[in-house]
């Protein structure tokens, strides 16, 4: 009789159907964990700044990121915020202290999914491993804030100090002065996002960036101009004669500039700018020098007659030269001998002389002022002065040639007159020496200095 074989019960083929999977999973799990799992190795479908560093250990994702590339822009990161008056706040990535935070962010993707144990761990890395996109990771670029504002407020805590005490400077030819100073201060907070903005611009073109600040606008100055110009302005002064005295007073230079010009360029201007006002200076029409070197410069005529006769006569002639020596003729004064002399008579210091008088020497009061008359006369008749009235004598006489002599009377209104019809002042001199009587006439010559113009006015 065969032997008879053994029933496996069903509850056991069951069991093993069910555990055989099982075991295979396990087994499968378990190979996952323990050969594919790198514990140095980055797991699957992981990116650090768009690079995919799946299966990278942590060294090979830094190289992979490229940091020299991010020190070599570091080194170029600079911008140059340029102020109004052209100062510059330079400041560069390693004054802030620009880094990022690469080293950190691979050590994140690196222990992503890890650290959970070898169940957890392992079903992480499956998971990741199946994913259909991939874990992303961003490097971010880090600075020191409290480094950037205080150099920004540093920088223009000083230039604000600066355009504050920036007052209006007068040379002599010119004024320097910054719109808006005391009126407009630079923005601390502004300048600070100028920074900002210019720096990481920089970084990321790895070229140096230049930033223009501008202040705001501001119409203060006009009314600061105004006061310059105020203060500044000289009326331009000629130099006069004092009619009186004959003295010349000091010319006075005038200084002025277009304020309307001024104005107009320096709202043209940006806030903060300097502007360059030119100043001028207006020579008046006549000095000082122009005067005394002109007033009575030119002989005009001159004459000289030898005075004969007894010793009244002699008083006489130079008595009547003494009271016309020194007299000034203004432009348009006429002359009179009678006027200026007056009335010949013993009370007035003259004594008799001899006279022409109908053809006939006869003694008279004063006689011999003829002489004086005549030589007046000789020596201005060959000028341009306007002789207006003169009488020739009856007679010859003998201290002066035919013609050039003249005759006065005071009972018969005979008188020598003449004008003074030239553009400057003219003064008759008499000289007794010797015997020897000498008139001059002196005036100016005014062809050659036509750009002058005399003064008549009295100060």
């Amino acid at each position: 009789m065969p032997p008879m074989k053994k029933r496996v019960p069903t509850i056991v083929k069951i069991t093993l159907i069910l555990l055989i999977p099982i075991l295979i999973a396990t087994t499968a799990f378990c190979w996952v964990g323990v050969f594919l799992i790198d514990d140095e190795r980055i797991y699957p479908n992981i990116s650090i700044a768009g690079i995919d560093v799946s299966g990278m250990t942590k060294e090979e994702a830094i190289q992979a990121l490229n940091l020299s590339e991010f020190e070599e822009h570091v080194k170029n990161t600079i911008v140059t915020i340029e102020f109004p008056d052209y100062s510059e706040l330079i400041i560069a990535g390693r004054d802030i202290h620009l880094a990022n935070d690469a080293l950190l962010i691979v050590e994140s993707a690196f222990s992503f999914g890890r650290g959970q144990g070898f169940i957890k761990d392992t079903i992480n890395y499956i998971r990741q491993n199946n994913m259909n996109e991939q874990m992303r990771f961003d490097v971010f670029t880090l600075y020191d804030i409290d480094a950037l504002n205080t150099l920004v407020s540093a920088f223009t805590e000083n230039y604000n100090r600066r355009l504050a005490a920036a007052e209006p400077i007068i040379y002599r030819d010119r004024i320097i002065i910054t719109k808006g100073a005391g009126q407009e201060l630079a923005d601390v907070m502004i300048l600070k996002d100028l920074a900002y903005i210019g720096l990481f611009e920089s970084f990321e073109t790895g070229n140096p960036v230049k930033v223009v600040y501008t202040l705001p606008e501001t119409e203060a100055d006009t009314a600061q101009l105004e006061n310059i110009h105020n203060k500044l302005f000289v009326a331009v002064e000629s130099a006069v004669i004092d009619l009186s005295t004959f003295e010349v007073s000091d010319s006075t230079i005038g200084v002025d500039f277009d304020l309307h010009r001024a104005v107009d360029k320096i709202n043209e201007t940006e806030s903060g700018k300097t502007v360059t006002i030119f100043m001028r200076y207006i020579r008046p029409e006549t000095t000082r020098e122009d005067l005394e070197g002109i007033l009575f410069r030119d002989l005009i005529g001159e004459q000289t007659t030898r005075v004969g006769g007894v010793p009244d006569r002699v008083r006489n002639v130079t008595l009547s030269a003494e009271t016309i020596n020194g007299l000034v003729l203004l432009p348009g004064d006429e002359f009179s001998f009678n006027d200026v002399v007056g009335i010949r008579t013993l009370g007035r210091g003259y004594r008799p002389g001899g006279a022409y008088i109908g053809g006939e020497l006869v003694e008279t009061i004063g006689g011999g002022v003829c002489q004086t008359v005549s030589t007046l006369y000789s020596a201005i008749m060959d000028s341009e002065l306007l002789i207006t009235e003169r009488h020739r004598h009856s007679q010859e006489v003998p201290y002066i040639s035919r013609g050039r002599d003249a005759t006065v009377a005071w009972d018969t209104n005979k008188d020598f007159r003449f004008v003074n019809n030239t553009d400057y002042p003219i003064r008759i001199d008499f000289e007794y020496a010797d015997r020897n009587l000498t008139a001059r006439v002196y005036g100016t010559i005014v062809d050659e200095f036509p750009e002058l113009s005399f003064p008549f006015d009295a100060v």
